[in-house]
């Protein structure tokens, strides 16, 4: 790994001690100079505890499955295994059938997330209806920055992660 300056070294060990470890994604985002603005610019949007960390992964996972990136669905899962998800309940979430354990505001929140993932500009208007008589503006506000900021960083996934992180992948799927 490169060496980088202070405060790249800094987010690199927030992403580290956030994910359990570094993505390639972001070292490629650090061997780019952009990892801690772009960590900075995601700080006040969507760590701001208005939206629940539970109802973000499940719409971080939603983003990855959509779009198609296995890495962003392993990388979620990851963190939702901390929460007590099994693999059954990530399944159920990906193919639309929700686990018991969700709630009526992240099942809507997951329909935003994979509507939004598609197209934000063609959002289905009957979700984001359902969806602010759940949530309120703040909550819907941190979803769409964290949607918007998974959407962002899968670009880099699409050009530098979906091959380089198999070692990391495998590495989720054994502790499952």
């Amino acid at each position: 790994m490169m060496k980088y300056d202070e405060r790249t070294e800094k987010t690199l060990e927030h992403i580290k001690e956030y994910y359990g470890g570094i993505p390639t994604t972001y070292t490629a985002m650090a061997d780019a100079g952009v990892v801690s603005r772009v960590w900075s610019l995601s700080a006040p949007t969507f760590f701001t505890r208005n939206a629940t960390d539970e109802d973000k992964r499940i719409c971080a996972a939603v983003v990855g499955h959509t779009i198609g990136s296995e890495r962003l669905v392993e990388a979620h899962y990851m963190i939702m295994k901390r929460m007590g998800w099994s693999r059954e309940e990530l399944e159920g979430l990906l193919s639309e059938n929700y686990p018991k354990r969700m709630t009526e505001k992240q099942s809507l929140f997951a329909k935003l997330a994979k509507t939004m993932a598609i197209n934000p500009i063609e959002a289905d208007e009957t979700i984001i209806e359902s969806v602010k008589k759940v949530a309120s503006k703040e909550e819907i506000a941190e979803i769409i920055a964290l949607i918007a900021f998974v959407r962002y960083t899968s670009t880099f996934i699409g050009f530098y992660g979906q091959t380089e992180n198999e070692e990391w992948v495998k590495h989720l799927k054994i502790q499952d």
